[in-house]
């Protein structure tokens, strides 16, 4: 073994103690640098979302006798939730569904209930910053305003019946009764005609026995505004395929399970709605999705109460449901909400110009939603849409020319509903927070991220 050099030791050492002094030295940057960062957020605070929260506003429980009015803040029950929000603003208030238990959970789970205390409508006042009443509708689903009638209308998904609510004295002054099994959901005004359309997906009649619809109960119901009376009822459930489409079928090629009715609006003499043709309900996967490049853009002449244009949709768009028309530039948004990347199904909103009836160009990759997209609502004054889910806000700038994706708010847990104050840019986000019903109400900002 070869022996060593004299001056090798001193020369390790010197390495040693270079070695030493430069870990010394990263060491103590890397404090310093992690310890200004620390300062930088106690004396910077980080810049604000686009949605900032204002207050809370407890609400009342979702379960009371009927014309009850006890506006005490309450407490979140099983199966709890909203749906469907007016803001009335002439008289600066907020109408909400408050949905309370659904009827099927609890028949399912065996848990006893009253029908006839299951949710109510509550309102809260803006300007006076409080819950001023709570009207007696049972299990609310859809809510529209025809503002020139100062009228209200609600749809009670469990009995099948649209009630007339006075925007004034938040009384009910009217109720108009559907068949049997029609689950009003989602509802559009024509403001020219006044009518109200109602999109009636049907609901099965015995959830015992199958979770199906029958397609005669899936419809479109129209009903005299004015008057408050059923003028017109078009079947959707029975309609064929388009030529397009491939779904298992019965005979003279109508799917078997039929179709679902997404949220309507109105515009150019039209009610639109999104639709899909529905998959077996029954189907022991839970997760089954519709058959590929079934999803549709439904256009009804609302004089004649007649469909007389349906558009498929791109491939990309499965389970079409919320929907909102700006009537300045007659472009339809509507929010896809099936989400599977192997079969290239995406959570995103698509546009549809109305005046040629064709999707505008659509990039998956900046169009994309928060999970759970539901309700879909503009803010005219500010060109901003909202698309409200249960897993956050997702705001675009939809001016002219100018269309984009801004961001995602989160403002809570389960923020599937909106509606809007456009003098204030506040936002009403009906949620459950902490076991309790609250009304989050948020402010957008501009400036935020």
């Amino acid at each position: 073994m070869a022996a060593l050099s004299p001056n090798a030791a001193p020369r390790m050492s010197t390495r040693g103690r270079v070695f030493t002094w430069l870990l010394g030295i990263l060491s103590i940057s890397v404090l310093l640098y992690m310890m200004s960062a620390i300062v930088h957020q106690i004396v910077v605070p980080p810049p604000a979302q686009r949605l900032v929260i204002v207050q809370d506003i407890p609400l009342p429980g979702a379960l009371a006798p009927a014309n009850n009015q006890d506006l005490t803040p309450g407490t979140e029950t099983v199966f709890d939730g909203f749906d469907f929000q007016v803001y009335d603003a002439a008289t600066h208030r907020v109408f909400i569904n408050h949905t309370g238990p659904a009827p099927d959970d609890l028949i399912l789970d065996h848990v006893p209930f009253d029908p006839k205390s299951d949710g109510h409508v509550v309102v809260f006042d803006v300007q006076q910053d409080k819950i001023v009443a709570r009207v007696p509708v049972p299990q609310g689903s859809g809510m529209i305003e025809a503002t020139d009638l100062r009228k209200i209308f609600v749809a009670d998904s469990e009995n099948n019946i649209i009630f007339d609510i006075n925007a004034d004295t938040m009384k009910i002054q009217g109720q108009i009764q559907l068949q049997d099994n029609e689950g009003p959901d989602g509802m559009g005004y024509d403001p020219v005609d006044h009518r109200i359309f109602v999109s009636d997906p049907g609901s099965p009649a015995d959830i015992t026995k199958t979770l199906n619809a029958d397609p005669k109960n899936q419809n479109m119901v129209v009903i005299d505004a004015i008057h408050d009376k059923l003028i017109g009822m078009i079947n959707i459930g029975l309609m064929p395929l388009l030529s397009s489409e491939k779904a298992p079928v019965t005979h003279g090629n109508i799917p078997t399970w039929g179709y679902d009715i997404g949220h309507n609006d109105y515009d150019l003499g039209h009610e639109y709605f999104p639709s899909q043709v529905l998959p077996n309900a029954d189907d022991p996967n839970a997760y089954i999705l519709p058959s590929p490049h079934t999803a549709e853009f439904i256009s009804i002449n609302a004089l004649t109460m007649k469909v007389d244009q349906r558009l498929a949709l791109p491939a990309s768009c499965s389970t079409p449901h919320g929907m909102t028309i700006d009537r300045d530039q007659h472009i339809a948004f509507v929010a896809c909400t099936d989400f599977d990347p192997q079969s290239n199904l995406f959570e995103h909103l698509i546009r549809i110009d109305l005046k040629t009836m064709n999707v505008l160009p659509d990039d998956i990759t900046t169009t994309h939603l928060a999970g759970g997209p539901d309700l879909v609502r503009i803010d005219h004054s500010a060109g901003l849409v909202f698309v409200a889910g249960s897993e956050g806000i997702t705001i675009f700038d939809e001016k002219a020319n100018e269309f984009h994706r801004l961001g995602v708010s989160i403002v809570g847990h389960q923020t599937h509903t909106i509606s809007i104050d456009e003098q204030t840019q506040e936002m009403f986000f009906p949620i459950l927070s902490g076991g309790l019903p609250v009304l989050r109400v948020t402010r957008y900002n501009p400036n935020g991220r």
